[in-house]
């Protein structure tokens, strides 16, 4: 599949930097023309955006949020992202690999944008590139 190139900020965290660089692997074959930034735990992202708000830094347009991290769980990252101001407009894509019903309604509870199953990314792109293009197009001005 060929997308309109594009430049979006992506933000993956991932405790897995493999998941990371396939994901980031997946939107440069496409020719998309993406900036990513990789954070392996949660901690580290989180502050990483509290000082962008602070610096009033252009913040992400898209977050890749692994559900399954150590010590912070993705459910609550997603929680803290939701709740704050700065980055509650920011579209989030949860990547997992649970495809637990309740995993993926408890996403959706939270506020995620998207999720999707690290299986279903292998599998086949195109859905979850079309998803992200409608996703970002939606989010609001910086």
């Amino acid at each position: 599949m060929q997308t309109t190139p594009g430049h979006m900020r992506i933000l993956l965290i991932d405790d897995n930097r493999d998941h990371a660089n396939i994901l980031q692997w997946i939107f440069q074959k496409t020719g998309r023309n993406d900036e990513f930034m990789y954070f392996g735990d949660a901690m580290s992202a989180l502050a990483y955006l509290k000082e962008q708000a602070a610096r009033q830094r252009r913040r992400p347009d898209l977050i890749f949020l692994d559900f399954n991290l150590p010590r912070l769980d993705g459910r609550e990252v997603l929680r803290m992202l939701k709740a704050e101001e700065a980055t509650k407009s920011i579209p989030v894509v949860i990547v997992s690999s649970s495809e637990r019903d309740e995993d993926v309604r408890r996403a959706y509870e939270l506020g995620a944008s998207s999720y999707v199953s690290k299986s279903e990314i292998l599998e086949d792109v195109t859905p979850m590139l079309k998803s992200i293009d409608s996703l970002c197009s939606k989010a609001p001005s910086k």
